[in-house]
């Protein structure tokens, strides 16, 4: 004898299933409106500068109402932060790891300058903004950045014959050589990578010498 269909209950299965494709559908409508808002934003953020983007040059070129950006991120440093990780995916600062297969500490910081320099300059207009100490805004972001910061400055202070006492204007030297603003000083005078990187080597050697006890 053939069981009778319980038509309730089928039709509570349809409602299920029908409510879970659209929670599915708006799910994957709401990540493609924010795959597009956080490609907008990094596309302006490195050839504008995240300071001169508007939340409204955003809506528009991702195609979206200005509202729509603020839901998804209502400020300019949740949309900053999910921004640097598609940018560091896309060009990633260079591995201090690499650097300690240098033996020579001149050698060292200067490949580290050879490759670092480059890097700043293809992000100028991005690193300007976040750089920035003034701007507290994004002080989040430099935090979170110094601790590879600062294993690079130690990687970088590894192996130059300089006294205990002298160590903290080594690591002054080396920090100043590698900071961003340092190479804006310079490439804003004209030098390229290679040659504003060979000038800061021979500022930390200078440096080294004058920490070296004198005989």
């Amino acid at each position: 004898m053939r069981r009778p269909v319980n038509i309730a209950s089928r039709h509570e299965l349809e409602i299920v299933m029908t409510r879970r494709y659209r929670m599915k559908l708006r799910a994957e409508r709401k990540a493609d409106t924010r795959g597009r808002i956080v490609a907008a934003a990094a596309h302006l953020h490195r050839t504008l500068g995240p300071d001169r983007t508007t939340i409204s040059d955003i809506a528009r070129l991702a195609g979206v109402e200005r509202p729509t950006v603020l839901r998804h991120f209502p400020d300019r440093l949740s949309l900053a932060m999910a921004c640097l990780l598609p940018g560091l995916e896309q060009d990633p600062p260079p591995d201090p790891a690499a650097w300690k297969l240098v033996a020579d500490p001149a050698a060292r910081l200067s490949r580290a300058l050879t490759e670092i320099y480059p890097h700043y300059r293809r992000n100028r207009v991005l690193l300007s903004s976040i750089a920035d100490e003034t701007n507290d805004e994004f002080a989040p972001i430099r935090q979170a950045g110094r601790p590879r910061r600062d294993d690079a400055h130690r990687v970088l202070a590894e192996g130059w014959s300089v006294p205990e006492s002298g160590h903290p204007r080594l690591l002054l030297a080396i920090g100043h050589a590698f900071s961003f603003w340092a190479w804006v000083s310079l490439a804003d005078l004209g030098l390229a990578d290679d040659e504003a990187a060979a000038l800061m080597v021979d500022m930390v050697r200078g440096v080294v010498r004058g920490l070296q006890p004198r005989r």
